[in-house]
C-alpha cells in the first residue's frame, strides 16, 4: 500500500471517528494536520510492522491530537467569550475525540504503546500550561515548550521504536510549521497567542524600525530552516512524499524571507 492510499485511509477513519451531527452543526469540523499526518505515517514506514497497525497508530495518534487541539480552542482568544453554549459544545467535542482513541488502543490491547502515547500526552499539556501562562525564562525556553506542544506524540512513536535519528527532525519540522502558521494567523487577523508570547520574551531593541510584532517569528523561521536543511541531508532513506513536503515548506518560507529582506 502506497503512502498515499495510507494516508487516505487514515483520513476516512478520522472522519468516521469524528463525525457528530449534532457538534457539526454548532461548533467546527475539527481541523487534521496534514504535516503531522505525513510525518507519523512516515515514521510508522521505517518499522516493520502491518500496513493495518500503520492505519490503526495513525489514526489514534492523530484522534489524539485532534483533541488536544480541540481542548485548546477554550483557552484561545479568537474563541467568543460570550459564547458559553459553543465553549461547552468543544469541551464536549475533545472529550468525544479522546474517547475514539482510547477505544482503538483498548481493542489493540498494546499497553506498551498506550504507556507511551500517555506520556507525550501528559508533555503536552504540561507544557501548554508553561507557555500560554509564560512561565519560561528566556525565549530558548519558550521556544523548547512549543517544540514539545507540537512535537511530543510524534516523539514518542520515535521513542517507542528507536529511531533516534528522527528525534531531531520531528522537533524542528513541527516546530517551524506552527510558527509559520502563527506568523500568516497573525497578518490575516492581527492575533496570535503564539506570536503575543514571543513578544513578551524577544529583545526588541534588535527587531527592525518599524516592523509590526510578527517579525519577532522572521528570526527563528530563518533560523530553524536552516537546522532543517541540514538535517534532510542526514536522513536519506526520507520518505519522497515527506521530503517534498518539506521542501515546499522550506521553498515557500524562503520566498518570504526574500520578500521581507527586500523590503
Amino acid at each position: 500500500m502506497a503512502i498515499q492510499e495510507l494516508l487516505e485511509s487514515v483520513k476516512r477513519r478520522v472522519v468516521e471517528k469524528t463525525s457528530n451531527h449534532y457538534l457539526q452543526k454548532h461548533i467546527p469540523n475539527p481541523i487534521l494536520d496534514e504535516h503531522k499526518l505525513l510525518l507519523t505515517i512516515s515514521v510508522l514506514l521505517q518499522v516493520k510492522i502491518k500496513k493495518q497497525d500503520i492505519i490503526t497508530y495513525a489514526t489514534t495518534i492523530t484522534l489524539i491530537q485532534i483533541a488536544l487541539d480541540t481542548h485548546e480552542l477554550i483557552t484561545n482568544e479568537k474563541m467568543h467569550k460570550g459564547n458559553e453554549r459553543n465553549r461547552q459544545l468543544t469541551v464536549l467535542a475533545g472529550d468525544l475525540y479522546s474517547g475514539q482513541y482510547y477505544k482503538i488502543l483498548a481493542e489493540i490491547e498494546d499497553f506498551r504503546m498506550l504507556k507511551f502515547l500517555a506520556e507525550g500526552i501528559k508533555e503536552v499539556n504540561e507544557n501548554k500550561i508553561f507557555f500560554y501562562h509564560q512561565n519560561a525564562n528566556s525565549i530558548e525556553q519558550l521556544k523548547e515548550s512549543l517544540k514539545t506542544i507540537e512535537g511530543a506524540l510524534i516523539q514518542k512513536l520515535v521513542d517507542y521504536y528507536q529511531l533516534d535519528g528522527w528525534k531531531l527532525f520531528v522537533r524542528e519540522f513541527l516546530f517551524l510549521s506552527r510558527i509559520r502558521k502563527e506568523k500568516e494567523e497573525y497578518n490575516h487577523t492581527n492575533s496570535s497567542i503564539v506570536v503575543d508570547a514571543f513578544c513578551e520574551y524577544e529583545n526588541k531593541k534588535l527587531l527592525p524600525i518599524n516592523s509590526n510584532k510578527v517579525a519577532v517569528l522572521d528570526k527563528h523561521i530563518k533560523e530553524t530552516s536552516f537546522r532543517l536543511e541540514e538535517l534532510l541531508e542526514n536522513l536519506p532513506d526520507l520518505q519522497a512524499e515527506l521530503r517534498e513536503n518539506v521542501y515546499q515548506l522550506l521553498k515557500v518560507i524562503n520566498k518570504q524571507q526574500l520578500y521581507v529582506e527586500e523590503g
